[in-house]
């Protein structure tokens, strides 16, 4: 098979990072700006760099917060968290991506995430398109109880970072739950935070199709990955969680100082 020409990502290698992010259910970022994953040729770093038809993958967060950066002062804190939310949700890709059949790996300097053409095709996990199972869409987060503080501070960290805020249980992005009520008195007021990823890879690794069993593996790699992304970049963004070892949870509590304002 020839090689792209450099400066151009191979076209099923795009095809398929594409796909992968999408059934995450994170967004796909086009252009410079975002929020969402961005997929570009991969830059070599010396004259024997051969990453010709390879990607690199890029994080952008929200315009708001990227713009807070560009103008932010020594000091101020759009800049750092910026970094932090790039980092975080890109080492979440690499830990995902393996599940879809694609290996990303830092370059030799450590500044990209690269993802190469597979020397032969690869089978991966390849999602046929279908009509949607019916699923109930499940409760708000309001409906649940949940208080309107707390949701505006998750929704302000999240627009911030780019990422989707799940509008019911049941949707896309970062899902909120009531905390046990056996627990004692440090969940009041907090609640449990998770990730959903696309209706399309939830049917099928819930389905009795022959891919399920991959689906299902690539499920639980996007749904760790993206627990331990969420507590980084939500928390850079003004939100303050802790993950509870004992119970294997993410449990966000509110308003964190100090908070990105532009």
């Amino acid at each position: 098979m020839t090689p792209p020409p450099p400066g151009r990502v191979d076209p099923d290698l795009a095809d398929r990072l594409t796909d992968a992010v999408l059934l995450s259910g994170l967004p796909v970022a086009f252009g410079e700006e975002g929020p969402g994953v961005r997929i570009r040729p991969a830059r070599p770093t010396t004259d024997s760099d051969r990453c010709a038809g390879a990607a690199a993958l890029d994080w952008l967060p929200s315009p708001r917060l990227s713009g807070a950066a560009a103008m932010a002062e020594p000091g101020q804190p759009a800049g750092p968290a910026r970094e932090v939310v790039g980092t975080a949700m890109e080492n979440a890709l690499a830990e995902f991506l393996p599940a879809f059949g694609l290996d990303a790996a830092r370059d030799g300097s450590g500044r990209e995430l690269r993802v190469g053409p597979p020397a032969l095709p690869a089978a991966g996990l390849r999602v046929p398109p279908g009509v949607l199972a019916a699923r109930p869409a499940g409760p708000t987060p309001a409906e649940l109880g949940l208080p309107a503080t707390l949701l505006d501070t998750l929704r302000r960290s999240a627009a911030l970072a780019g990422l989707p805020l799940a509008a019911h249980l049941g949707g896309t992005g970062i899902t909120l739950a009531p905390c046990p009520p056996t627990e004692d008195g440090d969940a009041a007021g907090a609640a449990d935070l998770g990730w959903n990823p696309s209706r399309r890879l939830a049917d099928l690794a819930d389905s009795d199709r022959p891919e399920a069993p991959a689906a299902a593996t690539a499920r639980a790699a996007v749904d760790a990955a993206m627990r331990h992304a969420l507590g980084t970049a939500l928390r850079a963004c003004g939100t303050e969680l802790r993950w509870l070892h004992a119970v294997q949870r993410l449990r966000v509590y509110g308003e964190s100082v100090p908070t990105i304002r532009r």
